[in-house]
């Protein structure tokens, strides 16, 4: 009986010991790790070292490519434009028109040509926006060329007139082209390049230059668009009307017998001259 009651207590106490031991283990791994130590040692950054310039040169008169000295500046590059967004004036743009000013001593022709220049260059002066669908349909539409068949002609009407509802002035040269070389003629599209004004002149004037120059038939969007522009811009085209414009249709009207150029230019160009004041 005794034994029984002993070996029991040596089985209790083992017990014992080995809960302690399983219990201190759980505790020992619930412990946070201690955090690691770190050293930091202090690195010295060597400076780049700049080579003098060769003798007789200085910093401003050249500069180093590896080993070889270049006795001119680094050429400085303008930072790229910010792209223009649809719907707005490009960044930069000018929006009001602002001709540089004239010498009395210039050429009146030479200075109606330097005003066709700033308008070409500023064509939202005379309002509009970029639209970005206007960039898609001109990659569209041009270069203009005679349609195939009815159905291309029917579609690509419907193309240009969403061109000209998209207030961009750059429409102007795919609707000159396209009246002219493309063989399509609307309303719509002469009342377009209307209302873009001053802007469609230098696009439509090369064509009318280009009929003095050669002769034959010349389309009559050129000597309509013109005479309408003409008459609503006088003030703005100034001197582009007067020198450039009005002596060429004065050429042209003056082929009274169409020996030159293909009938019915030279009515077409009395209307424009008279629309003009001449």
């Amino acid at each position: 009986m005794v034994r029984n009651i002993l070996s029991n207590r040596l089985f209790i106490g083992l017990l014992i010991l080995v809960i302690c031991a399983v219990a201190g283990i759980y505790l020992l791994q619930m412990q946070p790790p201690d955090e690691p130590i770190i050293i930091y040692k202090p690195v010295e950054v060597e400076q780049p070292v700049v080579p003098k310039p060769p003798p007789g040169e200085t910093a401003e008169s050249g500069h180093w490519h590896g080993d070889e000295w270049h006795d001119e500046p680094h050429e400085t590059h303008a930072p790229p434009a910010a792209p223009a967004v649809s719907g707005s004036v490009p960044p930069g743009a000018v929006t009001t028109p602002d001709f540089p000013p004239v010498d009395a001593n210039d050429d009146p022709v030479a200075a109606a040509y330097k005003r066709l220049d700033y308008i070409s260059k500023n064509p939202y002066a005379w309002g509009g926006v970029h639209s970005e669908r206007a960039t898609e349909l001109i990659a569209e539409l041009m270069p203009a060329r005679l349609a195939a068949d009815h159905s291309e002609g029917d579609e690509r009407i419907l193309l240009i007139s969403e061109l000209t509802q998209q207030n961009d002035p750059r429409a102007a040269e795919a609707l000159i082209a396209l009246m002219i070389d493309g063989g399509v003629g609307a309303v719509f599209m002469e009342d377009a390049l209307e209302a873009i004004g001053p802007p469609a002149v230098p696009y439509i004037l090369p064509y009318l230059e280009k009929g003095v120059a050669e002769g034959g038939y010349i389309g009559p969007a050129v000597f309509y668009s013109l005479g309408r522009i003409g008459v609503l811009f006088r003030d703005d085209l100034g001197g582009i009307v007067d020198h450039i414009i009005i002596p060429k249709l004065a050429v042209i009207a003056a082929d009274e017998d169409a020996e030159f150029y293909k009938y019915p230019a030279q009515r077409r160009a009395n209307e424009v001259l008279t629309q003009l004041g001449r």
